[in-house]
């Protein structure tokens, strides 16, 4: 299996492009945010070009989150070739960020495709590997025919014999897709509790459901240090800089350390042990526990998982310290996380 992380946003679209203008034969991206406004990385140009080369390109996008997309550059993709299909719920978000090129390459992750995230630090992982494309492609078909989608040839993904991941270095995972609701909270429950060391979690918006909070609590109490990373400054505004400086003051209460970063950090990532890593596109918040549809790549091969320490430990270098003077409760904090909770 051959991987590689990319650490910001623009490295991973560079990252991306490369694969897609490689493509001979499928290019599958799902995307939260697409724009089309990313300058000096013309998705828009490059998806095009492969469709008229005769290369099968499907875009799912979520309604909400690629709602700046214009009707007009929507129709030049379709004129081009491109199949567009958007994932629309009045609750629900397509919050995964995928990109399948060729059946042999999948990327996974935080990265959206969006002008605005262009400055973030972010982190998006490059695998071949069959098993982990395997289920990769099929979940990929499961979001494809819920948003409408009838070619048989990605509808035949779901027809393919289910790998068994766990037999893998590297496993995919999901969240509110064909049924699959508790995917990656049974994994975080699960890696969690058996966390004898450390636990490393890298989110841009850290409010905790009461069960992962209990889990983290648990494993302060047995004597694991829990690093929790967060943005000094969110792109959220001042409500969710108050939410996370909240969580991070009552976790550090507990005997957690938290980590500002310095600039905008939007990866998702959970280490536990230096022995297993995962990245992926929840945040570490209910929206993503709950209605959004998420995905993202846990693993235990163990290059793999110093890599992911490796760059860890240089954003920590690169952040400030969390300290009680940081922070001074008010008593509309609680209104904030109860309004937050709900809407």
């Amino acid at each position: 299996m051959r991987y590689r992380f990319y650490t910001t946003s623009q490295s991973a679209w560079k990252g991306m492009l490369s694969a897609i203008s490689g493509a001979t034969k499928s290019v599958y991206l799902e995307m939260y945010a697409f724009q089309g406004d990313t300058k000096g990385f013309d998705f828009l140009s490059v998806l095009s070009d492969k469709a008229r080369a005769g290369v099968r390109v499907v875009l799912i996008l979520d309604s909400f989150g690629s709602y700046g997309l214009s009707s007009e550059v929507v129709q030049t993709l379709r004129r081009a070739g491109v199949e567009v299909l958007f994932f629309s719920y009045w609750f629900r978000r397509l919050h995964r960020k995928i990109l399948i090129v060729d059946e042999s390459v999948v990327f996974l992750g935080g990265v959206n495709i969006s002008g605005a995230y262009a400055p973030w630090k972010d982190l998006q992982v490059r695998i071949k590997g069959k098993r982990l494309l395997a289920s990769s492609l099929r979940s990929f078909a499961r979001v494809y025919k819920e948003c409408g989608g009838r070619k048989n040839v990605e509808l035949s993904f779901l027809a393919g014999k289910k790998p068994v991941l766990r037999k893998a270095r590297a496993w995919f995972i999901e969240h509110g897709i064909g049924g699959r609701w508790l995917g990656i909270r049974e994994q975080y429950e699960e890696n969690i509790r058996k966390a004898q060391q450390s636990i490393v979690l890298v989110t841009p918006y850290f409010f905790p459901r009461r069960w992962l909070l209990a889990r983290l609590h648990e494993a302060i109490l047995r004597g694991v240090l829990v690093e929790i990373m967060v943005p000094q400054n969110t792109d959220n505004g001042w409500i969710m800089n108050r939410i996370n400086y909240f969580q991070i003051a009552f976790f550090e209460k507990l005997g957690a350390v938290g980590f500002l970063s310095r600039e905008m950090n939007h990866a998702k990532v959970l280490l536990i042990d230096d022995h297993v890593g995962m990245v992926g596109s929840g945040n570490l918040d209910p929206l993503s526990f709950g209605w959004n549809a998420e995905a993202g790549v846990f693993f235990d091969r163990l290059v793999m998982v110093r890599d992911l320490s490796k760059i860890l430990e240089v954003w920590k270098t690169d952040s400030v310290l969390f300290t009680p003077e940081m922070f001074r409760s008010r008593w509309y904090d609680f209104l904030l996380l109860f309004a937050r909770r709900i809407f």
